[in-house]
């Protein structure tokens, strides 16, 4: 395999450089010229696995955040650069799940592509330095490296530096070409209409209470089909091949059917869309953005506007506010509008307080893309390890950092199997993902890992850790709303995770979720005769027991063959392991990085 490989690269490194030499000569400064076009550029995606991960996020250098598909093939990415220029390199930062098949292609009108790279791929970190010209550049995939979607933290693309046009003589007229820098921008970009007509004031009118914005509401025509994207984009921006712009502004927006568009060739009538702020023609709105919150919320009493929250960019709440015409309302409609206001602001506190509720009945939702790579790394651990006749080793927590996964273990162990090394100390083992996710698999049992939970994402990956090495009880401190957050979370993982066991979960005490899948008992002396050994289960404590029940605990965890996890929400001195969940997102620990576990709930929030 090593000698096929190497053979592979060295025609592989002929075919470079014969390419290379064929290509023109070019000024020794144009390296220089070589700069990256991708970041905040309009993204669109052929499908999203959820809301939370569109398109833009692939495009918004931040490596945190995520575009991940639908679980299906092909998938695609496209980015528009904003004019056409020559792409020199094409940067790709995988997630857990990634393209075995895929190829980047170029496109000047986003109608034509042109196939400039090729190949399988092994996740991690892309570079394909390619040559040609275009405005579009797509990643399309045509096989996934498993069940998941395709995952991208990052997608950059560089080419060259747009050249500055030379300045106009007296004589000469400005030309639209020549406003190529505010083109450049990702949320305005200028175009000439194909006809010109100038009017004195753009259709419609932009004037509306804070917040608004310009949008369309899509129609049927005439003969029954559906109105796209693209003729949209040509009649009010005179080009059709803006509409990628149209779909990005619209992505992640809860539609009036309570759905989202996560696929822009599939629009819906009566779905809205969120315009540019250069389009212009009759039939565009300006105004709060209509979507399900604001269709299924009772009207206000008053006739002021409500200042009801939608998802509004503040570039836009700022344009829409200064559009509002200030020196001519007067004191009295001054005093009228900020009362409207105070009361909209009144309305969406208390249905905001209502929306966290600490006592919501639902569970969170696993993260299934990082569910699967977890699930297959550690049947892949079994496979291995009963292959090589070593016992699978003890697991304290699993870290995914970038390319590979880390196993921190209980107990110090060498050899291990391959793809598996083995740290100095024999504390930890780490293997690449790419190897991970294409082993040979164990369909055994997973039990030894049924209590392993996701705990949200550090500064380096993903954080799980296995609460059955506690050994004692884990203490969840913090704000009352926060740590309820945190706690659906955690038994959302403990009973929804491909390697759980489907535990027995009992809550003890007032003021605690109430979700239907578990029981609910007054006090824990109720359910002391049967915190015994066996299966096990999950025991959730609305306060710190009292000092008999912290030796009866201490007691029952002394034995190896106990298997209960029991979580205190507040302070507990006799904790093993203590949590504190913060209002800034972050779940802090002391003996384990710390994460951000708000990134996990945001798939639960995004399905409300």
């Amino acid at each position: 395999m090593r000698t096929v490989r190497a053979l592979a690269a060295v025609v592989l490194t002929a075919l470079a450089v014969s390419a290379l030499t064929a290509l023109p000569v070019l000024p020794a400064q144009a390296a220089e010229e070589v700069v990256l076009l991708s970041q905040g550029r309009p993204a669109v995606a052929s499908s999203l696995e959820k809301p939370e991960f569109p398109a833009r996020n692939a495009v918004d250098g931040n490596s945190q955040t995520r575009w991940s598909s639908a679980f299906s093939d092909p998938q695609w990415l496209r980015i528009d650069l904003g004019r056409t220029t020559v792409v020199h390199r094409v940067e790709i930062d995988w997630e857990a799940s990634y393209a075995t098949d895929h190829r980047i292609e170029l496109s000047v009108d986003g109608e034509t592509w042109e196939t400039h790279w090729f190949g399988t791929g092994d996740g991690g970190n892309d570079v394909h330095n390619i040559r040609g010209t275009g405005r579009y550049v797509r990643m399309y995939s045509g096989a996934r490296s498993g069940t998941a979607g395709n995952s991208i933290w990052e997608m950059r693309v560089y080419g060259e530096r747009e050249k500055k046009a030379a300045a106009p003589t007296q004589s000469a007229s400005p030309k639209p070409e020549q406003s190529a820098e505010a083109s450049a921008e990702p949320s305005v970009t200028p175009k000439a209409s194909p006809s010109p007509s100038p009017e004195a004031s753009p259709v419609p009118s932009r004037s509306g209470p804070p917040g608004s914005v310009l949008y369309y509401v899509i129609r049927t025509a005439p003969d029954g089909s559906v109105e796209k994207l693209n003729d949209i984009s040509e009649r009010f921006l005179g080009d059709r091949n803006r509409w990628p712009e149209i779909a990005e502004l619209t992505e992640g927006h809860r539609q009036p059917d309570g759905e989202y568009m996560t696929d822009p060739r599939k629009p819906k009538p009566g779905w809205v869309l969120k315009m540019p702020k250069d389009a212009t023609g009759k039939g565009l709105r300006f105004g709060p953005l209509p979507g399900y919150e604001q269709a299924s919320a009772s009207p206000a009493p008053s006739a002021t506007p409500s200042a009801s929250p939608s998802p509004v960019d503040v570039s836009d709440a700022e344009a829409a506010s200064s559009s509002v015409p200030w020196p001519t309302i007067g004191w009295a409609g001054a005093a009228v509008l900020v009362l409207g206001l105070l009361a909209g602001l009144v309305v969406w506190l208390v249905r905001r307080r209502k929306r966290h509720e600490p006592f919501d009945d639902s569970l969170l939702r696993t993260d299934t893309s990082a569910a699967w790579t977890v699930d297959r790394a550690l049947r892949v651990l079994m496979a291995a390890c009963e292959r090589d006749g070593l016992e699978v080793p003890g697991t304290t927590g699993v870290f995914i950092e970038g390319s590979s996964l880390r196993l921190r273990l209980t107990n110090p162990a060498s050899p291990a199997p391959q793809p598996w090394t083995v740290s100095e100390d024999g504390q930890s083992w780490s293997a690449p993902l790419a190897k991970l996710q294409s082993g040979a698999a164990s369909e055994g049992s997973t039990a030894q890992f049924a209590r392993l939970v996701n705990l949200g994402m550090g500064e380096t990956g993903r954080v799980l850790v296995n609460f059955s090495v506690a050994r004692g009880v884990i203490s969840l401190d913090g704000p009352t709303r926060v740590r309820h957050e945190v706690l659906r979370r955690w038994l959302g993982e403990l009973t929804g995770n491909p390697w759980s066991n489907e535990p027995r979960v009992v809550m003890v005490g007032n003021g605690l979720p109430q979700p239907e899948q578990v029981e609910h008992l007054a006090g824990i002396e109720q359910v002391v005769p049967e915190l015994e050994v066996g299966e096990g289960g999950v025991l959730v404590l609305s306060q710190a027991p009292s000092a008999a029940q912290q030796d009866m605990l201490a007691a029952r965890f002394a034995s190896p063959e106990f298997t209960w996890v029991v979580i205190v929400l507040g302070q507990s001195p006799s904790a093993r392991w203590r949590f504190t969940a913060g209002d800034d997102g972050w779940l802090r620990s002391g003996f384990l990085p710390d994460v951000r576990f708000d990134e996990q709930t945001a798939v639960r929030r995004g399905g409300e």
